[in-house]
């Protein structure tokens, strides 16, 4: 492979790398002479980014041996390229599952299942701009961007590799359509008038003082967007109702669940507690009995996740939702 890349075409791009369909063409609009050309931070910033971004030393060594090079690897430098300017140009926008962000081909090797992480290092200055005009604090914008470090530590002990197969939420956190405002994260919708609430892995209890916090915090920044929030959902299975069978009300979990109401969008989704409490990627429509009885058993949830497995259930994603309260009832919250 060769050539200039600057003068690569989405096409010739998509041709030579083996990329999946709309993956490369995606990104053909930002292709092209003009336009921001991506500057990569040096090795001495980029440590100092890690630190703050929480990237495990193990990722970051990682991360640095794999800095993509323009004459090197022009056809991987053009992606880098294009994801840059599809970033800045998407700042600040709602916008669905794009498919710029699907899996790069193994064939692309480790620069490839890093190109990403170089892309959202590069808008870090870009990104913390735009969390300053919706009121984000200085820490609430960085502890928004330490999304990556948390997904490169969660991707590596998924699949036994350093840096991301895919990856459709950063690219919403570097974009600044998903932060986090203490023990929640949130995301604006494509669509008018919703909140998605997601719960990131705790370093600290889902307490509901802590989530009272972060929805009156959310109620704070929503008023500075354009659009007109309404209320807060959440699509997870932390949403299945029948978690309700296995966990004592007085959990923290029922405890956040009951904060929701309106199930709806029940969608088949054994593999998400599989992956967010066991950290095992397991995508088969069943869990073979055999990987059951390897999983650990020390707690009440991981219990309840199992049992429910081996009794032929499913767990499912569903959606709850909470409708904003006026400002005079901020931490009263209750159920759309």
């Amino acid at each position: 492979m060769s050539g200039v890349w600057w003068e690569l075409d989405a096409a010739e791009v998509a041709r030579r790398l083996g990329f999946a369909d709309g993956v490369v063409e995606r990104l053909a609009p930002v292709g092209g002479v003009g336009g921001p050309e991506v500057a990569l931070p040096s090795d001495e910033v980029v440590g100092r980014l890690c630190a703050r971004l929480g990237i495990e030393d193990v990722d970051r060594e990682s991360l640095l041996a794999a800095r993509p090079d323009a004459q090197r690897d022009p056809e991987l430098w053009w992606v880098l390229n294009c994801s840059y300017r599809l970033l800045l140009a998407q700042m600040g926008q709602r916008r669905g599952g794009d498919p710029a962000w699907g899996p790069l081909p193994d064939n692309t090797g480790t620069v490839g299942r890093h190109l990403f992480v170089w892309a959202f290092l590069a808008v870090v200055p870009h990104v913390r701009d735009y969390h300053a005009t919706i009121g984000l604090s200085d820490d609430e914008s960085w502890e928004s961007l330490r999304a990556l470090g948390e997904e490169l530590a969660l991707s590596r002990r998924l699949t036994g590799r350093a840096g991301l197969d895919a990856t459709w939420g950063l690219p919403m956190v570097f974009t600044g359509v998903g932060f986090r405002l203490g023990r929640l994260a949130f995301e604006r919708e494509p669509w008018d008038g919703v909140l998605n609430t997601h719960v990131p892995a705790g370093r600290e209890p889902l307490s509901e003082a802590a989530c009272d916090a972060s929805f009156d915090r959310a109620v704070e920044v929503v008023e500075q967007f354009p659009e007109r929030v309404e209320a807060f959902a959440c699509h997870s299975w932390l949403m299945d109702t029948q978690l309700a069978q296995y966990l004592p009300a007085s959990s923290n979990i029922m405890r956040f669940q009951r904060r929701f109401s309106g199930f709806s969008d029940r969608v088949e989704a054994d593999w998400a507690p599989l992956e967010h409490v066991f950290h095992q990627r397991y995508d088969e429509p069943v869990v073979p009995p055999a990987l059951l009885d390897e999983l650990p058993q020390r707690t009440t949830l991981e219990r309840a996740i199992v049992t429910h497995l081996k009794r032929g259930g499913r767990w499912y994603n569903q959606t709850g939702r909470i409708r904003l309260p006026r400002a005079s009832s901020r931490g009263k919250w209750l159920g759309a």
